[in-house]
């Protein structure tokens, strides 16, 4: 009997928890603007662990769609005799070492073309984008012409998806048909 009591209870005291809620002013759901703010302070971060070559920055701002084309590129190039002595030569033993040596080759050759320090370009690159929402919880993000990214909303967090802009190339280099398979489905 008590037991049903208190499951009572608890069920009363949700409900009127989230009845109140609007008249507390604690929103449900953030306005645009502020979804809008929170995507480009996360991709103003994701660019500048990308160019600083900070991985862990980059992964905790990345959603997991990029995260996964990132392990099976690693996986790809583990398999590949070509890229073996690379990986080797270069002491890559896992996909973070994988993702750190890829950004410094990246972050190198967009740092030479954009004499910027790695700040000044993430934040140019922040602020020259155009943020669409799809929804309340995806927007594209465009710099000049090119769709390069997704924002997606998790747990209340703005993640950046690289995914559709890198699965191209990453695509050019893979050979395993699973692989590329696998790829493909993100």
């Amino acid at each position: 009997m008590k037991q049903k009591a208190a499951a009572i209870a608890v069920t009363v005291l949700g409900w009127l928890v989230l009845s109140f809620l609007p008249v507390l002013g604690l929103p449900d759901k953030p306005s645009r603007a502020e979804s809008e703010k929170a995507i480009r302070a996360s991709a103003y971060e994701m660019m500048k662990a990308f160019l600083t070559q900070d991985v862990a920055a980059f992964k905790r701002h990345s959603a997991k769609r990029t995260l996964d084309l990132i392990d099976l590129a690693y996986e790809s190039a583990r398999q590949d005799p070509v890229y073996q002595q690379e990986l080797q030569k270069a002491h890559i033993a896992n996909s973070d070492q994988f993702l750190g040596y890829f950004m410094l080759g990246m972050a190198n050759q967009y740092l030479q073309a954009m004499p910027l320090s790695p700040e000044a370009a993430a934040l140019q690159v922040s602020k020259n984008s155009t943020v669409s929402f799809i929804s309340d919880s995806e927007a594209r993000i465009a710099v000049g012409d090119s769709g390069f990214a997704r924002a997606r909303l998790v747990a209340r967090v703005w993640k950046i998806d690289l995914t559709d802009w890198l699965k191209k190339p990453v695509l050019k280099e893979v050979k395993d048909p699973e692989l590329r398979a696998k790829i493909k489905s993100l």
